[in-house]
């Protein structure tokens, strides 16, 4: 797959605006500091992890961790759009069911994905809260 380097771009840009408006302010450095982080945490516990978490911090009763969720959640979904690869973003185990070629080539391109995100993050989320 070659990626037009205006649209791999423009999907982080959208994507990074959709959690500003899903989350509250307060929030907007931490999740800029958990975006930064993305690409090592794909890089070393993988898509399914991300959906699992995803879902947990949803679920949760805590509003300090449900904007985890929100950033995880747009992440995985501006990736299904832009790979048009099909599992539920909501569902880790269709990610452990997909066969293990596309698994891992899905797995690179939310790496490079997570990396546009990262660049993007400081100019709409602001700078990262240091923890």
């Amino acid at each position: 797959m070659k990626l037009d380097a205006r649209s791999f771009s423009k999907e982080a840009y959208e994507g990074l605006t959709g959690v500003r408006k899903d989350i509250k302010e307060e929030y907007y450095k931490k999740a800029s500091g958990l975006v930064r982080g993305l690409p090592a945490y794909i890089s070393t516990w993988g898509l399914h992890r991300l959906s699992g978490d995803a879902k947990n911090f949803l679920a949760g009763k805590s509003s300090d961790t449900k904007y985890k969720g929100t950033v995880y959640i747009t992440f995985l979904s501006k990736l299904k759009a832009f790979s048009k690869q099909d599992f539920d973003v909501e569902n880790p185990g269709t990610l452990i069911k997909m066969h293990l070629r596309e698994y891992t080539a899905l797995n690179r391109l939310a790496i490079e994905l997570a990396k546009e995100w990262s660049f993007w993050t400081p100019s709409i989320l602001g700078e990262p809260e240091e923890e």
